[in-house]
């Protein structure tokens, strides 16, 4: 009885706790159910491959429109070409050609042979040598682009190098054909200059022109305006 009065202190409390009590956690771990059944996998795996296959078929697809919208853009230049290239055109840059060589040989016979005070013949027969340098060009750019467009067209749309090498001589075709518009009119304008004043004697004159080179370029330059016309119709 005494210890049990003892353990209280004089105002009847008992004594102070000394220390601290570690607190005790308690884990209650629960079961889990993690079972996934055979049919999940096998339908989850059937998506998989479903989405596969779904890509792989619209990279197809892209693939297939992007070479049709190439073959159509080369059938599309090829139509260009023939057009360009018909037998009409043919004959007219045939003429051409006979018209560039018959210019340059009547211009070289002249070419530094006419007198110093004859500005308007060399001005005429420089022309003229330009004209038909340029129209030798042209038949020669027509009969490439007429040769790779045939080879094109017989192996078919797929050789695109010989569908560009034609386009590209098309395209030098066309350039050099825009010069020599320029310059035929040029020759033309300057032969109507002179048609009244042309002296074929008096080698002082500053109208004094050969009649050969005076005739050559009359006719040169007028067929050249009947060409454009002729080369515009063979077009449609």
């Amino acid at each position: 009885m005494n210890a049990f009065f003892d353990y209280f202190d004089e105002n009847g409390l008992p004594p102070p706790k000394s220390g601290k009590v570690a607190a005790k956690r308690v884990r209650f771990d629960l079961p889990r159910k993690s079972k996934v059944s055979e049919e999940d996998i096998e339908n989850t795996t059937t998506k998989i491959a479903t989405i596969l296959i779904n890509d792989e078929t619209e990279d197809q697809q892209k693939m297939e429109r992007k070479k049709r919208t190439q073959e159509d853009m080369v059938a599309d230049f090829v139509k260009i070409l023939e057009q360009m290239m018909n037998p009409r055109q043919a004959v007219t840059s045939f003429f051409s050609a006979a018209m560039g060589v018959t210019a340059i040989t009547v211009s070289l016979i002249y070419f530094g042979n006419l007198p110093v005070s004859a500005t308007n013949a060399k001005s005429l027969d420089l022309v003229l040598l330009i004209y038909g340098i340029l129209q030798i060009v042209l038949a020669t750019a027509f009969f490439i682009t007429c040769m790779q467009t045939t080879i094109a067209v017989s192996k078919g749309v797929k050789d695109a190098f010989q569908i560009i090498v034609g386009l590209f001589v098309a395209l030098i075709y066309v350039a050099v054909s825009l010069i020599s518009l320029a310059v035929g009119i040029l020759g033309f304008y300057k032969t109507l200059c002179i048609v009244s004043f042309v002296e074929y004697e008096d080698q002082l004159s500053h109208f004094f022109c050969p009649p050969p080179l005076f005739y050559t370029s009359l006719v040169m330059f007028i067929l050249h305006i009947v060409l454009i016309v002729a080369k515009c119709c063979c077009c449609k």
